[in-house]
């Protein structure tokens, strides 16, 4: 090879260690991290198959995490025992394994209908993190050759980016795993707390109001959390929170007429406690509003607003309803739900909250929050 395209060789080969760490470092998702490094290991490598094996302890075996080269359907399908075959001798033994012939030798295991029985060489090595076996990877060519001392190098560096990803990937699930308890724990106790408030003042209200009532405020809570799956991350859209809040109230709605709850203003992403709080008080408002500000006429709009400064978040939810009776009094007058608000956004938030009647008729509630 000339010194032209061995320069070229090695510029393609850091340019690939550079994607893989960098995909490393961005990492949101594990699966396309490790597709990509199977993807580019077996391009920069010129080789026709690149895998990563994980290392299941419950099942004590290998279970084929990505590939480029074998079948798409063995993913997440393909097992091998520890210690079977050459890739699963290389994690049993911590071992790295080089083979021209791999068919030759006598720790080759063919995997049915995994499509490697067209390979002829295979390099394994394991994938270590902390002192201990976590997989393994392999690296197959069609044709039957030797593995070169700086391929093995370079397989061996790249494994150890993979190892750093899946390390990486069980620390993040497991601070995960830790937060979505907190939540779910004190998310419980929040319920627990408004089940007893709610039995509290059970004479003031129907059975069915207050079995709807409480639906509605575990589906606020819950809601938080089904956007926290679905978005991936540990902050929710406070817009699309309000939204989902709103449909979710309209739909269960026993009261004839049409009602439109509309959500404007500004986004931002909040913590998931202190959406789950904005959560619940924006259920009580818009309930609040419908129950005593559109009766009689089961009919109107209700405006929820988001307005972010610097350093507070303001939630205004106004109907063109009859407005407050005459001589009303937030701290003496208020049932359960307002109570709810008011403790929430006093004590638990930092925060203010009024409530008023309008000069152009109707009702407007307005929380401001304290936020970073």
């Amino acid at each position: 090879m000339n010194t032209a395209s061995l320069l070229q060789q090695k510029t393609a080969q850091l340019a690939a260690v550079r994607e893989i760490s960098r995909a490393i470092a961005e990492a949101q998702d594990l699966d396309a991290t490790l597709d990509l490094i199977t993807r580019r290991t077996a391009e920069v490598m010129g080789v026709d198959s690149c895998s990563i094996y994980l290392y299941n302890k419950a099942e004590d075996e290998l279970v084929l995490a990505a590939s480029t080269g074998l079948r798409p359907s063995g993913i997440g399908r393909v097992t091998l025992s520890k210690g079977t075959g050459l890739t699963g001798w290389a994690a049993e033994h911590g071992e790295i394994v080089a083979v021209a012939n791999a068919k030759r030798d006598p720790r080759f295991y063919r995997i049915i209908g995994s499509g490697e029985s067209r390979f002829g060489s295979l390099m394994a090595m394991p994938l270590t993190a902390r002192g201990k076996v976590i997989g393994a990877a392999n690296a197959q060519t069609a044709d039957i050759r030797q593995f070169s001392d700086e391929e093995i190098e370079l397989f061996s560096f790249i494994t150890d980016l993979a190892a750093t990803a899946l390390e990486k990937a069980r620390l993040v699930h497991a601070a995960v795993v830790q937060e979505i308890h907190h939540r779910v724990k004190n998310n419980l106790q929040t319920i627990a707390m408004l089940l007893r408030l709610q039995v509290a003042q059970a004479d003031a209200l129907t059975p069915e109001d207050i079995l709807h009532e409480t639906i509605n405020r575990v589906l606020s809570i819950a809601a938080v959390h089904e956007i926290l799956a679905q978005e991936h991350h540990s902050q929710v859209s406070i817009k699309r929170l309000l939204q989902q809040i709103a449909n979710n109230i309209t739909t269960g709605m026993t009261m004839t007429g049409q009602v439109n709850v509309a959500v404007i203003g500004d986004d931002l992403l909040l913590p998931a406690q202190l959406a789950a709080n904005l959560a619940l008080i924006a259920n009580e408002l818009i309930q609040n509003a419908l129950e005593h500000g559109l009766v009689p006429q089961h009919s109107g709009q209700i405006r929820v607003k988001l307005k972010r400064s610097d350093m507070a978040l303001t939630l205004t939810v106004a109907d063109k309803g009859r407005g407050l009776p005459p001589g009303f009094e937030l701290d003496s007058d208020q049932g359960l739900g307002l109570e709810l608000v008011q403790t929430l956004v006093e004590e638990d938030l930092g925060g203010t909250f009024s409530l008023a009647s309008k000069s152009d008729g109707g009702t407007e509630a307005v929380v401001c929050v304290p936020v970073l």
